[in-house]
């Protein structure tokens, strides 16, 4: 009877509680509902996400990346502080970081601030102000959506504590409302050392930017990060919210009053975070700024600038340059939940081309970007492959809450439809692949799983805690094979290449260098999966919330009565496009130019990358691809378009010997709409955007002879007609004809030209054209004159001349780098030239022929580019060469086409290209080389599938580092993305002394800092010598030196001359056949002329 009773009881107990459970439930679901049918989020209460389950995988991960931000903190003893309400700065409590110490405890102090605090940027000692106001807005933006997941798992405080380590550093940066300091450290001479920070004995230079040299995106990004963490203490900390606030606004009143590009008018930060425009910071703080006072003016200024700024229907990658993809994001929060504001006109483009963002990441959408590895990640730069998949994970989060959240089950991408948790299944899919579920098994996450790379590019974490280096002798560190001695836990590395291999190597900073803004990255998208949670909060601020200071501040200028314009009030109007995807960016000034591909779409836009330095065997760059648009011509219109199949394109910029460069963002392009459009292999634009061809069309071509034949008469050398072949055919693009003196001066003296768009493009020899005393009184006041060839014929015209003076000793001073006799093209042209130089705008009648039968190997740019086309080449790598080609030569290239093959292209074609304009006497005359060219491709050294020998026709200025510059910008301009470079290029020995004129490695340091070539990938050459035991040409072994046979030029002649051959192995024999009857043929008509000699003296 009593277990019956129990049983009864225990029966009862389980009903009631199931009947229990199903009312908590339904009590629940009806909240829910209530919540969504009634309330907004941002138009009252708050819905309270429910607590989701922890995953455990995304929640330690978590935990690992917070710690890379105390290894970054620069920390501090003292503070200067004028705020009593910042966080004494004092020495870091709690420091779980054990091999890290204070350092730089005096920045700032030159202009008596205290910027003791912030960040360092990298693996080096650097602080950017663009990038670390990035990573803060990133952060808030973080803890705003997603603080209640970190939280759950203890990390909320810690990402606070983080935040305003960078937003104190940002407070004292802004010491008035115009002046803002954007860099701390000079990193030219930051990047030549490798020490610890807390031993770093370089000078702390300070920039900033100010009313005199504006800097709008830095400005910008610093706005929104102040109000996007002034939203983040608005509660616990109301008085240093209300400060950030103020510091806000009085930021972007300065950003939009004073616009111009910091690039444009810092030149010196090129290098390293190169701007490629303002408009989508100026959108992005004003969202912020909306975001955090509800003051309707800055919601004015996203809906009336978007038309000038945000390239509606454009979708692009979300990174530290470009905001706009976060922008849109942003903005469509506020269609989603605030009811008064989902139907402005104004937002609607921002929430369309965030719905083409997403509908671009999904895998199986008809419009889904085909920039992916085959492992599945996002891939569009060879350099910080990573930051790209986390972001667009990160925002992909985002938006698929929002949805949720909203209660909107769609998303409609073309005719098909998918839910929001496709967008996370995307989302998890890319965080999987970062922690390890990837062909290499690799966590890029240093510190998670059982694998992660051991040699992080991060000074710091490479040096022994214990060890006492100074700048230069901490290199044995970096150069050693040991794994780091500290973990950088947290460290985002660089990431894989597009095949999905990784080389964890400390001089790899191409994929193995960290950085804080990645790392801000993660949090976020790891922040937004460590639990299943999918409601979102509100973060908007309520009307009645004021700051210090209020009446004071800016009110955004609505609408942008004029197009942005540099400093001299120039306009400044390129607009920067896209890399791997069928998307565009934002609408940017463009100072610099980054890498270029050819778009899918008729109106393409531009950007720009930069890479960090590595010593590969070959240091390839970072990745983008441009084309230019100018802004009259606006991208399609967002609307009633069917968009279609995402096609990526991939390219390379490149810095190889400067440490931290421009770290650029790709964009995806805008759809294309014509089913017809075909692929353009030709990877980089030219200079200046457009291809420059000066030949007068046929139809025209009578009239213009007949009008020459009236002008008067310019005589040019052999020399002149080969540049005016050079500037006919668009080598020296965008130049259009013969220097005028402004175009001269630039040359000359900053080795580049600066557009009328601001931009530079980099043009290191100036382009000449000399006349004498006689022709200048025979032209007299004539604004046009005809030119003459040699041969006494009239080819073409220069129109709207200017003559000016020929000062010749500072011409070849400041190209040669000395005045001695003996330079070949001195000698030859320059010395004997007229007084007076003329410049003008040049027309040419025909193409230029030499009937020496190798005309057919000069092919114009145009038509390298249309040969590149039709092979399908997906990578171009030039090689320049005034000598044979020998085995090493053909070993470096090959080798580097392997390289290519391994770093994921699938067909990079060699662009093997002989200088043929003029050399010295004693070079191999182009005939010969030609010939001895045509026999390597015979006897199969080099591929003639994949290699396309042509003639450049230059003549040579044996001018080393300024020279090698232009060798390699004509390069650009025929549409090649990597140029292969030498030990000494275009150098020479000394004209009067036994040593080089230039140092040897003076050519390749400087290819990766010139102005103007960013966007080319420079391939260092590696060392190839005769190797002794094995009987071939080999690359270099320093262990075993010894059984290295060097042979040089000169040596390589004299075995010829003395009909001597080489070493078995060292050139093709038919190729060797070549020099020899050549030498030999040289050898007999000495002995003629002797002969002849000696019968006038009998």
């Amino acid at each position: 009877m009593g277990e019956k009773s129990s049983s009864r009881c225990c029966c009862c107990s389980w009903f009631i509680g199931i009947i229990v459970l199903i009312a908590v439930v339904l009590a629940i679901v009806f909240t829910i509902r209530h919540n969504k049918s009634n309330k907004h989020p941002d138009d009252g209460a708050d819905i309270v996400p429910l607590p989701g389950s922890i995953d455990k995988n995304y929640a330690d991960a978590l935990k690992i990346a917070m710690q890379f931000f105390d290894i970054q903190k620069c920390k501090s003893s003292t503070l200067l502080a004028e705020h009593t309400h910042l966080t004494p700065a004092g020495k870091l409590e709690n420091n779980k970081i054990t091999w890290r110490g204070d350092s730089g405890l005096e920045d700032g102090s030159e202009a008596g601030l205290d910027l003791s605090k912030g960040l360092y940027d990298a693996g080096d000692h650097m602080k950017f102000g663009l990038p670390m106001a990035f990573t803060a807005t990133l952060l808030s933006w973080s803890i705003l959506e997603y603080g209640h997941h970190m939280d759950s798992v203890n990390q909320l405080e810690p990402a606070k504590d983080s935040l305003k380590w960078i937003t104190d550093f940002l407070i004292h940066a802004h010491p008035s409302a115009n002046v803002l300091y954007i860099q701390v450290g000079d990193p030219e001479t930051d990047h030549k050392c490798w020490d610890r920070p807390e031993t770093m004995s370089t000078k702390r230079t300070l920039t900033k930017i100010d009313t005199e040299t504006p800097g709008t995106e830095v400005a910008a990004e610093t706005a929104a990060a102040m109000a996007a963490a002034s939203l983040v203490f608005k509660q616990s900390d109301p008085k240093y919210s209300s400060t950030l606030l103020k510091h806000a606004k009085q930021l972007f009143g300065f950003a939009d009053n004073h616009r111009g590009s910091y690039s444009v008018n810092i030149p010196k930060v090129q290098s390293y975070y190169n701007s490629t425009g303002y408009g989508d910071e100026l959108l992005w703080a004003a969202s912020w700024l909306y975001h955090a006072t509800e003051d309707k003016t800055y919601l004015d200024f996203v809906s009336k600038n978007g038309d000038e700024f945000a390239n509606f229907g454009s979708p692009s990658w979300f990174s530290w340059d470009n905001k706009l993809p976060g922008t849109q994001i942003l903005l469509s929060r506020l269609t989603f939940f605030k009811k008064d504001l989902s139907g402005i006109k104004g937002l609607q483009g921002y929430k369309e081309t965030a719905e083409a963002v997403m509908c671009g990441l999904i895998p199986s959408s008809p419009t889904a970007t085909t920039s992916r590895t085959e492992g599945g990640l996002i891939w569009v730069a060879e350099w910080n492959a990573l930051q790209q998949p986390v972001s667009s994970a990160f925002l992909a989060t985002l938006y698929s809450d929002y949805l949720l959240t909203s209660g909107i089950e769609n998303l409609s991408c073309g005719d098909t439809s998918f839910k929001p948790s496709d967008l996370r299944k995307f989302s998890r899919s890319q965080a999987d692949y970062m922690l390890g579920k990837n062909p290499e098994k690799m966590s890029y996450l240093v510190g998670y799983g059982d694998k992660y790379p051991e040699f992080v590019h991060h000074r710091g974490a490479s040096i022994p805690a214990d060890a006492n280096t100074g700048c230069k002798d901490g290199f044995k560190w970096l150069n050693s094979e040991e794994p780091n001695p500290n973990v950088a836990y947290g460290a985002l590395v660089g990431g894989p290449f597009l095949n999905d291999t990784f080389i964890d190597a400390r001089n790899n900073s191409m994929q193995n260098e960290p950085s804080t803004y990645n790392s801000a990255l993660v949090v976020g998208l790891l922040s937004s999966l460590v639990t299943t949670s999918t409601s979102l909060k509100s973060f908007m601020a309520k009307r009645t919330f004021h700051t210090e200071g209020s009446n004071s501040i800016h009110k955004p200028k609505i609408p942008a009565t004029e197009k942005q314009r540099d400093k001299s009030g120039k306009r400044v109007d390129d607009v920067f496009h896209s890399v791997r995807s069928s998307f565009s960016s934002s609408n940017h000034v463009q100072p610099n130019l980054g890498f270029t591909v050819h778009s899918l779409h008729s109106t393409s836009l531009a950007d720009l990358y930069s890479p960090r330095s590595m010593s590969l065997l070959i240091r390839s760059s970072y990745l983008s691809q441009s084309h230019f648009q100018p802004r009259i011509s606006k991208p399609s219109s967002h609307t009633n378009q069917t968009p279609s199949k995402l096609v990526f394109l991939s390219s390379f910029n490149h810095n190889p010997l400067v440490s931290l460069v421009d770290k650029r963002n790709p964009t995806m392009q805008p759809p294309t709409f014509t089913p017809s459009m075909t692929v353009k292999s030709s990877l980089i634009d030219p200079d200046g955007g457009e291809l420059v061809e000066l030949m007068v069309p046929e139809s025209e071509i009578k009239l213009k002879k007949k009008e020459s034949e009236a002008m008067p008469k310019v005589e040019l050398t052999k020399i002149d007609l080969e540049w005016v072949h050079v500037i006919s055919e668009g080598w020296a693009s965008p130049l259009k004809g013969f220097m005028r003196e402004d175009e001269y001066l630039q040359s000359l003296h900053f080795n580049s030209l600066r557009l009328k768009d601001g931009s530079l493009v980099n043009m290191s020899l100036p382009i000449l054209l000399a006349i004498d005393d006689d022709t200048k009184e025979q032209i007299g006041v004539s604004k046009n004159v005809a030119l003459v060839s040699p041969q006494g014929d009239i080819i073409g015209s220069l129109r709207s001349v200017e003559i000016y003076k020929h000062n010749k000793e500072e011409r070849i001073a400041r190209t040669w780098g000395t005045t001695s006799p003996g330079l070949p093209y001195v000698e030859e042209h320059i010395t004997p030239s007229g007084n007076w130089l003329i410049g003008g705008d040049l027309e040419v009648f025909q193409p230029i022929k030499y009937n020496d039968g190798l005309d057919h190997y000069r092919l114009s740019p145009k038509q390298l580019r249309k040969e590149f086309d039709n092979r399908q080449a997906d990578a171009v790598f030039a090689f320049q060469l005034r000598n044979p080609v020998h085995n090493g030569h053909a070993l470096l290239m090959n080798d580097t086409r392997k390289r290519l093959l391994e770093m994921g292209y699938k067909n990079p074609i060699l662009l093997l290209h002989p200088l043929g304009g003029f050399t010295k006497a004693d070079d191999v005359p182009l005939d010969v080389r030609m010939e001895q060219h045509s026999k390597v491709l015979e006897d199969g050294v080099l591929d003639p599938e994949t290699t396309i020998v042509s003639i450049f026709p230059s003549p040579m200025h044996y001018a080393g580092p300024t020279e090698v510059q232009w060798h390699a910008k004509a390069r650009i301009n025929a549409g090649a993305n990597f140029y292969i470079v030498g030990r000494d290029p275009a150098g020479m020995g000394h004209p009067t002394e036994k040593r080089d004129l230039y140092d040897p490695d003076h050519g390749k340091k400087v290819l990766s800092m010139a102005p103007g070539l960013e966007k080319l990938n420079i391939l260092p050459f590696r060392v190839a010598a005769y190797d002794t035991v094995e009987k071939k040409m080999a690359f270099f072994d320093p262990s075993r030196a010894k059984e290295f046979l060097f042979i040089s030029g000169t040596k390589m002649r004299t075995y010829a001359r003395t009909g001597e051959n080489p070493p078995d192995g060292f050139m093709c024999p038919s190729g060797w056949n070549v020099l020899v009857k050549y030498y030999e043929s040289l050898q007999e008509g000495d002995d003629s002329s002797k002969q002849q000699q000696t019968v006038v003296s009998a």
